[in-house]
């Protein structure tokens, strides 16, 4: 895995060029499409296809006959009932980041739905709230309303569409301050499955907007527009601590013992684990601090201070910030292929630490294992939202490559077999909760939906399920419901 400062995807793109012998060729059901809209239609044909087809994840290598790139409205109503009628499966594109590429499931017969160009970000007279584009990319949401003046929180990862990582849930390092990305959602505008549109609020729909607070992504409909929650911008306090591994023992025991029972609301920094250097593992303290309103930052420089002196701590940096600049600056996790797995626990434990500790024995495979804690306000009840993971969590997605023989039958292999290591360590602690799941980024063969939403609320998401979408035409989503 590659870390560095992220180049943001065009929110336009050239007009599509292919011909109609080309779709007659390629994918000849979508020739009425075509007709009305030749402008929005890419296939292989089309050089500009081979840019907007891939999945984030490379080892996704599924390729769909086509990418349709509505504009406007009326092109997803189109897109979706032409799509319906021909039973041409259908996957839904707000970002891409997507880490097990469900959205891609079957589309290699059918279509990418791709929203990056419905990105427009309107501000309301009030400074309460914002209309956004549902295929609103994270980095040029927050470079607006930084500019207007205003704040929402957001996720890690600048090129991550805000839609789906809101509607998923929506950990981020302001989770702990403001809720959830899911508990920040106003309202919506989808696009069913027959082509009609609803308006979605506390008012309208309000089983709908229940849904999509939590389980939202991609089995409703195409959500074309999203109301959101805006603040006064936080003071932030940004900074990097790493350690060698030989101090991992030390710092993880006075960690678990210590700070993590004990960790404020302000603070919603990460813990990642990782060996970009393939025989130096490191953990890295992503230090965040955000001040509640009206405070200045000296608690949370106080609270650096506290973190710098665990055994084997390195300032790498730390400086005053704003969520924009922290987001666009900061490096991230590039397009590669990986292996993906998951757990989620009770904390990072003494024995949980105790696990991340020995499972870094092949210096061949990468393995990145980013941990976020949900405290704070994102475990207050929400009965607006079905968001189910209300208690205190840590979040643990494995993401594992092999150096040498990636893509080869012994190189995946051996990744898998260290990934179910450590999975199975983390398991047998007794501190996890086995089969509970976070589907943004943990995949399906780690995942009981009854465990993570509990009966009732998955009883009441298939008959909410049942009444918009009973086909179950959005099928490539999550969580997948048996209705």
């Amino acid at each position: 895995m590659q870390f560095g400062t992220t180049v943001l995807p065009s929110t336009q793109v050239p007009p599509a060029s292919v011909t109609r012998s080309d779709i007659a060729a390629e994918i000849p059901s979508l020739l009425p499409l075509y007709d009305e809209f030749p402008d929005i239609v890419y296939t292989k044909a089309d050089p500009v296809y081979a840019i907007i087809s891939p999945a984030f994840k490379a080892s996704t290598t599924t390729k769909p006959l086509a990418v349709v790139r509505p504009l406007n409205e009326s092109h997803v109503q189109a897109a979706v009932k032409i799509a319906r009628a021909a039973g041409l499966p259908l996957g839904i594109r707000s970002g891409g980041l997507e880490t097990a590429g469900r959205n891609f499931n079957g589309v290699d017969k059918g279509i990418i739905l791709d929203l990056r160009s419905l990105c427009s970000i309107t501000v309301s007279d009030d400074k309460a709230s914002a209309a956004i584009g549902g295929g609103t990319i994270a980095a040029d949401l927050a470079v607006s309303l930084s500019k207007q003046g205003v704040f929402t929180p957001i996720g890690w990862h600048p090129r991550i569409g805000y839609a789906g990582w809101a509607m998923g849930g929506g950990y981020g390092l302001y989770s702990s301050q403001y809720g959830f990305g899911a508990d920040n959602i106003l309202g919506a505008r989808v696009v069913l499955a027959d082509g009609s549109v609803v308006d979605v609020d506390d008012n309208n729909h309000s089983d709908l907007l229940w849904a999509l607070r939590g389980a939202g992504n991609g089995i409703w409909g195409v959500v074309i527009q999203l109301t959101i929650r805006l603040y006064p911008p936080p003071n932030l306090l940004i900074g990097t601590l790493r350690f060698p591994k030989k101090d991992w023992p030390a710092a993880l025991d006075e960690w678990a013992n210590n700070i993590e029972p004990n960790l404020p609301d302000e603070f919603g920094g990460e813990l990642y684990f990782r060996n970009p250097v393939l025989d130096s593992p490191e953990m890295i303290i992503f230090f965040a601090w955000c001040a509640k309103e009206g405070e200045d930052l000296q608690k949370g420089w106080d609270y650096f201070d506290k973190m710098k002196s665990l055994p084997g701590a390195e300032v790498q940096r730390i400086a005053e910030s704003d969520f924009a600049t922290h987001l666009t600056s900061e490096p991230s996790a590039q397009p590669a292929s990986y292996q993906v797995r998951g757990v989620i626990t009770k904390g990072l434990t003494s024995n949980i630490a105790s696990v991340l500790s020995r499972h870094w024995t092949n210096p061949k495979i990468y393995t990145g294992i980013p941990c976020h804690y949900a405290h704070g306000k994102a475990i207050k009840p929400n009965p607006g939202a079905c968001f189910p993971l209300r208690y205190r969590h840590r979040l643990f997605p494995f993401n594992s490559r092999h150096s040498e023989l990636m893509g080869t039958e012994e190189g995946e292999s051996l990744v898998a077999e260290l990934s179910a290591r450590i999975m199975d360590g983390m398991k047998a602690t007794g501190d996890a909760y086995v089969g509970v799941s976070y589907q943004n980024l943990i995949p399906p063969v780690d995942t009981d939906l009854e465990a993570t939403f509990g009966k009732e609320t998955l009883e009441r998401l298939k008959t909410v399920k049942n009444k918009y979408d009973p086909d179950n035409f959005f099928s490539r989503g999550y969580p997948v419901l048996d209705v």
